[in-house]
C-alpha cells in the first residue's frame, strides 16, 4: 500500500480512480476509447506521468491498451484494457 497517502500526487490519483469512469473501466472486461480518452484528460489535467501501450487487434486477440500511471521513481501502477470493438471505425 502507498505510504504516504497526504501527498498531492497520491491525492490526485486517487481522486482518478473514485471518477465514476475510472470505476466502469475497471468494472467491466471492454472499454470504449472514448473510455481511455477520458482517463488521459483526467491525468493530464493532474499532471499525472503516465504511459499507454497500444497493441493492435489480431485473429487472435482484441484491440488493447495498457496504462502505466507512475506515482514515484519506484512506484507504478498498470491497468490492462481490452477494447469494445464496436469503439472502431
Amino acid at each position: 500500500m502507498l505510504k504516504n497517502k497526504n501527498s498531492p500526487i497520491i491525492q490526485d490519483i486517487f481522486k482518478i480512480f473514485e471518477t465514476d469512469t475510472f470505476k466502469k473501466i475497471l468494472s467491466s472486461e471492454m472499454i470504449e476509447i472514448a473510455q481511455l480518452n477520458a482517463i488521459t484528460t483526467l491525468l493530464i489535467k493532474t499532471n499525472i506521468d503516465f504511459d499507454i501501450i497500444f497493441l493492435a487487434k489480431t485473429k487472435r486477440s482484441f484491440a488493447s491498451a495498457n496504462l502505466t500511471i507512475h506515482i514515484r521513481p519506484d512506484a507504478e501502477i498498470t491497468f490492462g484494457f481490452n477494447f469494445d470493438s464496436n469503439s472502431f471505425i
